[in-house]
């Protein structure tokens, strides 16, 4: 094992490989980088916001991959490239598989919760998904809700997004404005 000198700039910005090697180090960043754009295309599109906890997974395990050839340089592109490939492959199947299984699309993506109904909290769903009055106020303010009793359905999305249905008519609730103020 070779003694490390503190501070020694050689090794903190070049390391012990060679300086061409940050030449391949470029190569081998745009070619991941395109590869994976290849590879995410693939998988299609969706915004951020609507990202199920396993499509987050997938995304971290592309990224893992992708970045560790880009500069370990015993890591070849093709292992990586198998592996992003094998990925993305389970990914598409288990996309079939869950559009014909609803069981088995409940278990890996979750499934909607309801959390509000007719205005009023429904504090054992808040309980099992480890959600607080305090981030339901805040969710429910981003949507423009005032009060409580506007809420018809809210609902927590598979996403982690609160999605609501207003009674508009309605304002006699909690006024969520002034709620989490007076804590």
């Amino acid at each position: 094992m070779t003694e490390i000198v503190p501070f020694d700039w050689q090794r903190i910005f070049i390391g012990d490989a060679p300086p061409l090697f940050l030449l391949e180090i470029a190569f081998r960043t745009v070619f991941m980088y395109v590869f994976t754009l290849l590879l995410v295309r693939v998988i299609g599109k969706r915004g951020l916001t609507q990202l199920s906890p396993f499509e987050y997974m997938i995304i971290i395990v592309l990224g893992s991959a992708a970045g560790d050839p880009t500069f370990y340089p015993d890591v070849p592109l093709t292992h990586a490239m198998v592996v992003m490939i094998v990925v993305v492959a389970l990914q598409k199947l288990l996309e079939l598989l869950t559009e014909k299984n609803r069981p088995l699309e409940i278990a890996v993506e979750g499934q909607v919760r309801l959390l509000v109904r007719d205005g009023q909290m429904l504090e054992a769903a808040l309980r099992a998904e480890g959600l607080s009055e305090s981030e339901l106020y805040a969710a429910l303010r981003s949507e423009g809700v005032e009060d409580l009793g506007q809420v018809k359905h809210a609902y927590l999305e598979v996403s982690g997004r609160v999605s609501v249905l207003k009674d508009e008519g309605k304002r006699d609730g909690l006024n969520l404005w002034t709620v989490d103020a007076a804590l």
